[in-house]
């Protein structure tokens, strides 16, 4: 997806003067390294934050932890860019468009490094990478990320537990719920400097019908390299659901989310620190892609 590199500025943890290792952009489809981690900031243990959610204060003891930090801008009603957050923080690194034509609710998704951030956003292009559907026949909130190959193979699920009318009337507006499928990828504890690729292919060595949804209805991920995360639960406390975001996240939204393992270790965080200024932090086995794609689906919502 280019040979472009992109080297960060160094970061500090608080409370020390020594510099922080010097993080790069990883490429679009690549799982992300040591070399692409911030250490300035990460993912804490669960702690109180809102969640309709604004940041914790500076002094609250964190468990700090390493992540790709990228933010996701909010160009007019139907366009977002990605970005990585190192030295060329204004290099928009992918661009989704949401169809406005299609049946059901679509973003295409372009690498801005092919053909820069103001280039025709079309499938001829050249730089088109992929799309985010909403599957049609599914429950409202069930989104597969297709890359761009003739197979238009899946790379990741995302599917939200939306509910209903009732629960909405009595409780208010609960947090979203949403479980992702994706490949294991590389171990995230794997020590390797050099990024490995994420195939995207659905059930490698099984039957091609066998698609995520039903690996993740079936509960047969695990045979196949895959691996499901979940949003991490937020405390309810003084009239508020918290999260603890580490710093990352500002402004109160019920697009903020965190998803973590059944360990409890948080993999991605999303959160709106301005009008239209989200921050998207994440870790292996996600990839720039798929991480996009969980946040997109938070839009359309």
């Amino acid at each position: 997806m280019g040979s472009i590199t992109r080297i960060g500025h160094p970061s500090f943890r608080p409370g020390s003067d020594e510099k922080a290792l010097v993080p790069s952009a990883p490429k679009l489809f690549d799982i992300p390294t040591k070399s692409n981690y911030h250490t300035s900031t990460g993912f804490g243990k669960p702690f109180y934050q809102r969640i309709v959610v604004k940041a914790l204060p500076s002094h609250t003891p964190l468990l700090l932890l390493r992540a790709v930090h990228c933010c996701v801008t909010r160009v007019g009603d139907n366009v977002y860019h990605l970005t990585f957050q190192v030295e060329n923080a204004d290099s928009v690194s992918a661009i989704a468009k949401k169809i406005k034509s299609s049946r059901t609710s679509t973003y295409h998704l372009f690498d801005a490094l092919r053909g820069g951030a103001n280039a025709k956003l079309t499938k001829k292009a050249g730089h088109y990478i992929g799309k985010l559907r909403r599957d049609k026949g599914q429950p409202v909130g069930c989104y597969t990320l297709y890359n761009s190959s003739r197979e238009k193979e899946q790379v990741a699920t995302y599917v939200y537990d939306v509910p209903g009318l009732m629960k909405q009337v009595t409780e208010g507006q609960p947090p979203r719920r949403m479980q992702v499928i994706i490949p294991k990828g590389a171990s995230l504890c794997d020590e390797e400097e050099q990024p490995l690729r994420d195939s995207g292919k659905v059930g490698r060595g099984t039957h091609r019908n066998n698609q995520l949804m039903e690996l993740l209805h079936n509960g047969t991920w695990k045979q196949h390299r895959y691996m499901t995360v979940q949003t991490r639960a937020p405390k309810y406390h003084e009239g508020q659901y918290r999260l603890n975001f580490s710093g990352r996240v500002l402004t109160p939204s019920v697009k903020n989310m965190q998803l973590e393992t059944d360990q409890s270790e948080c993999l991605l965080q999303f959160g709106k620190v301005g009008e239209n200024k989200f921050h998207l932090d994440f870790k292996a086995p996600f990839t720039a892609f798929s991480a996009f794609g969980a946040a997109l689906c938070q839009f359309d919502l």
